[in-house]
Parts: structure tokens; sequence; C-alpha cells
């Protein structure tokens, strides 16, 4: 035991000393203040670069892609992009990309980002993919150009390949090969930084993109920092922001980023701070130095929240509510001062202090989900403030410290045969590893075994791609610190083993596409507070997920044989969030639904047999009133109700805030215990033309009911949109 001690004694000095290559202070914080007063969600890097001083690059641009082919022009034509970090090559790509005019242009319309890791097969699926949809995980190379031929044989296209760093010519020459399938005209725009990337793949002069006008740069910074009618009531600060935009050497990133962590700051002091950090000495082209400064200004805790990010590869598409459980596997989330409100919640508050300040960007609110991404730059940022706990393992660098805890695995097979037998002693450590590309091979299943053997502190573990084994190696039930446990997309997983529900830790579990059953024994994962289940089950049997008492979140998707869940739903003491999506022959919900009353949010969608009547009792029989805690109803696409569910509905009265119907085409009319709803904010009626109809303002039958709704939107209704009372 005194061994055990010091061990514990050394490793807190080694975090202690840590602190300072982190930026870390020691500070106490209240939770329920997270956010500033005022978060404003659509403050993304999109909406306040708006292309600023890029309109004309934009133009020439456009003009170049929708030129008529001529006889003697390159096939396919290749445009590089070229610019340093942070000047918005890939914004401005991408606003060129959805334009209109260039979107008709072309009768196929493909974009991927292809990052550090070039990988021709890798490149090939995510072409496929946007453009069909189709993953394509089990096609070797072969099958794979074939596919690729198949669907751009004669039709011209155009294709953004974002964010290129690859310098290997043989490699850009057998994809370019395959890319010549599509029809004369087809078109080719390539982002990078690289202007040796440029002269290898583009066919004409690349389009070097320049520093940001200092005017330009100006405004931006100005959108960024004041709210409106701010800037004439702080002269002073107008002239401290002049100063610290100088300093950000003309590129737009860093000026959204400074600019986004003092808006709503009036203390000259902060703004000071800014101008005269130290950081600005460090070596940089000025994106950096900025973006650490941004780093610095934030609290602790959400700095640990954005180095953990780090372990997700460039380009990944984060989900908050799955990134919340990923925080909180590592014990990242603080809990709140305010004892009404929970985990999930504090961590989503997180996110949104990071999307404020532009950590994040390409925020979309899906209402089931909200998603966005990191810059690259800033996931340079946040990988080389954490390089000493951070490995990537790939087919370049097979390398692992003592120190590492987190692994991104981007090349399965150098991470199984170089990594593990060559650094056995380094993995006991480890608290996370995510597999980002697919495990396959002979020998792949006992590979993974081997590996689980090794990482008994384990936490998280993610396979974001295809295995080629059917069952999940029983040894993850030896994982008793697990946490999180991500399936990702994968579809050859068929069985869960069922040493697996001994992980009485777990406390996310999210099921790849493939899975055949969830087995009753899930009820033994008595920690489990977010489950996301596709399953080829036909109906959830009692006795399993109804008896998950502690579940905060359930999502049901894409269960396409679901015909009915489980009848003990009641079980669900601390359910939150429930969510039905894309289970076309789910028929009946429960009436046990109604029994839970902590529920907060329900979304139903994409289920095109359920009749939601089904969760009402009959007409004649005596119910006793409910009380719910129902914030947000949505549903969308269940063509099959032709009633809304008001038993479901009254006993919200005293919660409901916010009820979303859409793409319901027979839901005759509005329950009358809508009048009663006191609470109800808004009201979205779209795509249900009967009940459109009905809730026209001031002449529809149903005008009366919502009336006091002070926001309403009927899509259908030709007086106007919305209507504010």
């Amino acid at each position: 035991m005194g061994h055990k001690i010091k061990s514990i004694i050394e490793r807190l000095a080694e975090i202690s000393s840590l602190k300072s290559e982190f930026n870390l202070s020691e500070q106490t914080i209240d939770c329920s203040h997270v956010l500033h007063e005022e978060t404003e969600m659509n403050r993304s890097f999109e909406s306040f670069s708006g292309l600023i001083g890029r309109d004309e690059d934009k133009e020439r641009i456009i003009n170049l892609l929708v030129a008529p082919f001529k006889v003697g022009d390159a096939h396919p034509l290749v445009l590089p992009i070229v610019g340093m970090g942070g000047l918005g090559k890939t914004s401005l790509a991408k606003s060129v990309y959805d334009d209109e005019n260039v979107k008709s242009h072309f009768q196929l319309n493909m974009e991927v980002c292809v990052s550090d890791d070039f990988s021709l097969k890798h490149v090939i699926q995510k072409i496929i993919k946007s453009a069909t949809g189709e993953r394509c995980a089990d096609l070797d190379e072969g099958e794979l150009n074939k596919r690729l031929e198949e669907i751009l044989n004669g039709r011209k296209y155009l294709l953004l390949l974002d964010d290129v760093w690859n310098e290997d010519a043989q490699k850009w020459l057998l994809l370019k090969t395959l890319l010549s399938k599509g029809a004369d005209g087809s078109k080719i725009i390539v982002t990078t930084r690289s202007q040796r990337v440029a002269e290898i793949m583009g066919t004409v002069t690349a389009y070097n993109l320049s520093l940001l006008g200092q005017e330009d740069c100006l405004s931006l910074f100005y959108k960024c920092a004041f709210k409106e009618g701010q800037m004439e009531l702080y002269p002073n600060l107008v002239g401290i922001g002049k100063e610290i935009v100088a300093k950000c050497m003309q590129v737009p990133l860093a000026v959204i980023n400074l600019g986004t962590q003092l808006y709503g700051k009036t203390d000259e002091k902060e703004w000071e701070s800014v101008r005269d950090s130290e950081k600005w000495e460090e070596e940089g082209d000025g994106i950096l130095p900025a973006l650490k400064i941004s780093y610095q200004r934030l609290p602790t805790h959400l700095k640990r929240c954005f180095l953990y990010c780090s372990v997700f590869p460039k380009d990944y598409l984060f989900s908050d509510l799955i990134l919340v459980q990923f925080w909180m596997a590592h014990g990242l989330i603080l809990q709140s001062s305010n004892p009404n409100e929970n985990l999930e919640e504090v961590g989503l508050r997180y996110v949104r202090e990071l999307i404020s300040t532009c950590f994040f960007q390409d925020y979309v609110d899906l209402m089931v989900v909200a998603e966005f991404k990191m810059h690259d730059l800033m996931h340079d940022l946040a990988s080389s403030l954490a390089q000493n706990e951070f490995s990537i393992i790939s087919s370049q660098n097979h390398q692992i410290s003592k120190t590492t805890r987190h692994l991104s695995v981007l090349d399965s097979d150098s991470f199984f045969h170089k990594t593990l037998p060559k650094f056995p002693n380094n993995f006991h450590q480890v608290r996370s590893i995510a597999f980002v590309d697919s495990i396959v091979g002979p020998t792949c299943k006992t590979d993974f075994e081997k590996c689980l053997l090794e990482f008994k502190h384990l936490r998280s573990l993610q396979l974001m791609d295809d295995s080629e084994f059917e069952a999940f190696p029983e040894r993850i039930g030896a994982l008793k610190h697990l946490r999180y446990l991500h399936f990702g997309m994968n579809a050859k997983i068929k069985r869960l083993p069922k040493s697996i529900f001994k992980l009485q830790n777990l406390q996310a579990l999210l099921t790849g596409d493939g899975l055949e059953e969830l087995p009753k024994d899930v009820r033994h994962m008595i920690s489990l507070r977010f489950l996301l289940l596709v399953t080829q089950q036909k109906r959830l049997p009692e006795g399993g997920i109804g008896c998950l008492e502690c579940l905060q979140t359930l999502y049901i998707v894409a269960c396409e044989n679901l015909e009915n869940l489980c009848e003990d739903m009641q079980g669900l003491k601390s359910l939150r969030k429930l969510v039905f999506s894309g289970c076309d022959s789910l028929i009946s919900l429960p009436r046990s639904i109604k029994c839970l009353t902590t529920l907060e949010e329900l979304f139903i969608s994409n289920c095109e047999k359920l009749d939601l009547m089904t969760i009402e009792e009959e007409k004649d029989k005596k119910i006793q009133s409910l009380s719910l805690s129902l914030r947000i109803v949505l549903f969308v696409a269940v063509p099959a109700t032709i009633a809304l569910p008001e038993q479901l509905l009254e006993g919200s009265a005293e919660s409901l805030q916010t009820f979303i119907i859409r793409d319901c085409p027979n839901i005759e009319e509005m329950p009358k215990c809508i009048s009663n709803l006191k609470k109800l904010q808004n009201l979205e009626i779209i795509d249900c033309p009967r009940l459109s109809e009905r809730c026209i303002r001031g002449t529809g039958e149903d005008w009366p009911k919502i009336k006091h709704i002070p926001k309403i939107k009927v899509a259908d209704d030709d007086s106007g949109e919305e209507t504010f009372d």
C-alpha cells in the first residue's frame, strides 16, 4: 500500500507541474454563471465573417467555375485556393460552392474535407458519401474505384477538396485518373496552405488569397466585439480595438476570435490586457498568438474541455449531447450550485460558451441535437497545448510516451502491429482511445482483444468506423472504469457480449447500426445516463431499458423493424429527453410514457406508421389528471396521426413552452386543451395543410384556441408567416 500512495503523490506532483504548460490557474468557479449574460448562438465564424472584404475574390472564382468548357481545357479543371491558416479559405470556398448559380451549373456537387492523412481509400469513401450518402465501409479499393466511376460517369460535377496537405504526386495522380471519368466541364476546388500542393494538383493558376484589408479587419472586429449601438458609447474601447487589430496581422480568424472574447465587455482593463499580452511576443504570424490569448482567457474548466477535443480528428462533426457525455466520462463537468441543474445541462452551457467565443464553429441547431465543428487551427492549438498527454497514431507516427493519456488512432494496422509491440508498458495509464479508421484484417479481432487487455484504466472507447468482427470481444467486461462506449456507425457488430453488462460505471452507450438485439441485461448498467439505440428488434422487452432509473437521455433511432416499445417505461424515473426518429415500423407508443414525470423534451420524427393517440387512455375510462414537466414537444413526419394526444398536452399545462408540428398532413384539428397551456410561448405548424387552415389568424376555426400564444408560425397562413400578439 505504501508504494501505491507514493505513486499517487508523484502523479499529483506531475499534474501540478502541468499547470503552467496548459496555462491553468486555481480559481473558484460558480457554474451557474458559466455563460455571459447575453450569449447569441448565431455568433459563429461564418455569421461574423460574412465574407467581409472577399466579394471580389468570390466573384472571380465563380466566373471561372461557370465559364463554358472549351476544347483544350484541362479535364477536370482543378483550381487551388492557397493561403496561410485563418485567412478564410474554407469559408470562401464553401460560399462559392453554395452559390445558386454555381450549384445549377453542375449536375453533381460534392464536398470533402481531406485534412492531414491523405489515404486514397478514405478520400474516395468520403467523395462517394458526399455524392450518394453511401458509406461503402465494406468495399475494397477496387470496388470503391468502380463505384466512384459509376457515380461520375458522364456527369458534370463540382468537387470541393478542403484542407489538402498531401504532397505525394503519385497519390494525387491515382485519384485524378478516377475523377477524370466525369463529363467535360467538371471542376475541382482545392483549399490548401501549401504552394507545393497547389503546384501538384492545379491545372490553372492557383488563386492566392491575400491578407484581409486593414479596414475590413476593423469592421469585422467591431462587429464581433460590440453590441449594436455600443461603439458610439465607448470611443476609448474603439481606439484600443484598433491597436489589437493591428497585432492580428490582417488574419480574419485572429480578429474574430479576439473580438468575440471581448464581446459585451466594457472594462478598459480587459481590453488592455489583450492588447498588452506577452503572447504577442511569441513566434507566429499573428494567428497563433491571438488564439493563445483567447485560450488563456478561458476559465479553467473550459480550457480542459477544449483540450480534450483534440482526441477527435480534424473536421470531426461534434454533437453537443454526445460531446458532453465524453467530457462527463473524464470528470470535466463541474456540479452546478443550482440543485435543479444536472451535469448534462452544465455541459451544454460549456458547449454554448465555446461556440460563442468561436472555439467551435459551423453551429447548426437541429432541435433534437446541435452539431458543430472545430477550425483546423483551433485543433492545432489544442493538440500543441495537450501534446504531453495526447497522441495521434498514424501511418507516419507510431510513437506513444509514458505520459500519454489519450489516443487517437488514424491507422489501426500501424497501431496494432507497430505501436503496441514497441511500447508494451505505456498503455496502463491511457484513459481514452478513439479508433478513427476501420478495424480490419484477418487478425483484427485478436489484435483488438489484446489491445483491451492493456487499457485497464480506460474511461472512454470509441469506434468511429466499421470493424470486421460481428461480436464484440468479451474482454470489454474487464474495463471496470469505462464510462463512455461509442460504436459510431459500425454496421458489422451485431451482438454485444454478456460481459458488457458488468460495466456498472458506464454512463453513456451508443450502439452501432448493425445491432440485432439489445438484451434485457442492459438493466444491470445501473449508472447509465445516456443511451442511443439502433436495433433490429421488433419489440423492446419489459425488464430491460425500463429498469434504468438513472437514464437521463434516450434516443431510439433508425430502428426499421421496431413495432412496439416496452410497456414498463414508468421505471425511467430520471428521464429528461426522449427521442424517436426513423422508426418506420413503429405503430404505437406505450401509455406508460405519460408516467414520465421528469421528462422535459419529447421529439418524435419520421415514424411513418405511428399513431400518437396510442398514448391516450380510452375516452370512457376515468383517468387521473397528469402532472408532467414537458417543456418542448416536437412531432415531425408522423403521417398516420390524425389527432394530437390531448391527455399528454393537458398534463403539461404548467410547463410546455414550445410545441412544433411539421409534415403531419392528416392532423385535423387543434385539441381544446391547447387554450389551457398558459406557459406556451412558441407554436409552429408547418406542412400540415388541414391544421394550418384551421389555425389561420383571425378566421380559422381553431384560432380562438391558440390566440393567447405570443409567437405563432403557420406556414400556410396567407396573412403572414409569424403572428405576435
